[in-house]
């Protein structure tokens, strides 16, 4: 899936022609990113996939994915392994407009779920959120925009009580639970009419909604038609 990302970014590079645009109003977009959280000692790697879709005037549904590895670490003493990470979201954005940029608020329901394999394989944790959401983007020129965005994530976060031992289960709650509030700055760029390819980074877990990270760093392409 990783490689994904570089096919669509070439594609984009292709198109590019000399004059920039600003990235038109659209009634669907499809986005993919490849993201990195930075944490103590069990950094995640992975990619998302998101849907937006327009239902009423500037009012849009929302459909997340994204899917994620750890190192392999320490979870007790005698326990090393590694987590793969699945989050499913579905939520709303409205648009605020204004003459020197536009506001989104979102409202979205979020759930991540935890396997571990190396000293134990198996479910390790379900982790269920209401995330709260706003943005400011800001016109840039030449086909640049700037976004600063926040979310805080609610959480309730429960160990699979299947998972190894006692001990184990309240070291999961103590690495990874917790309601992060992210704060993020995006700087996209749309080269050609319906593509925009963005970097952005946020303090936080602001992809999986983990506890106790220290940033995320994504960087993604985004369709829209």
């Amino acid at each position: 899936m990783k490689s994904l990302l570089p096919l669509l970014l070439v594609a984009a590079a292709a198109q590019a022609q000399t004059a920039t645009v600003k990235a038109p109003a659209s009634n669907l977009s499809l986005t993919v990113d490849n993201f990195m959280i930075a944490r103590d000692v069990d950094d995640f790697d992975g990619m998302s996939y998101g849907i937006k879709a327009k239902v009423w005037d500037d009012v849009r549904m929302t459909l997340g994915f994204a899917d994620a590895t750890s190192d392999r670490f320490d979870l007790v003493s005698g326990l090393n392994v590694e987590v793969g990470a699945r989050r499913f979201t579905v939520g709303a954005e409205y648009d605020l407009h204004t003459a020197d940029g536009d506001v989104t608020l979102s409202l979205a329901y979020g759930q991540t779920t935890g396997r571990t394999k190396g000293g134990f394989a198996g479910e390790a944790f379900r982790n269920q959120q209401f995330v709260l959401g706003a943005s400011y983007a800001r016109p840039l020129g030449e086909g640049f925009t700037a976004i600063l965005s926040a979310k805080k994530f609610l959480s309730d976060f429960d160990p699979d009580a299947t998972f190894s031992t006692a001990s184990a289960r309240a070291a999961l709650a103590d690495r990874f639970d917790g309601s992060p509030f992210s704060v993020g700055l995006t700087l996209a760029y749309t080269p050609v009419e319906y593509v925009t390819i963005h970097l952005t980074y946020a303090t936080e877990d602001s992809v999986l909604g983990l506890g106790r990270a220290d940033n995320t760093l994504s960087f993604g392409i985004r369709a829209n038609f």
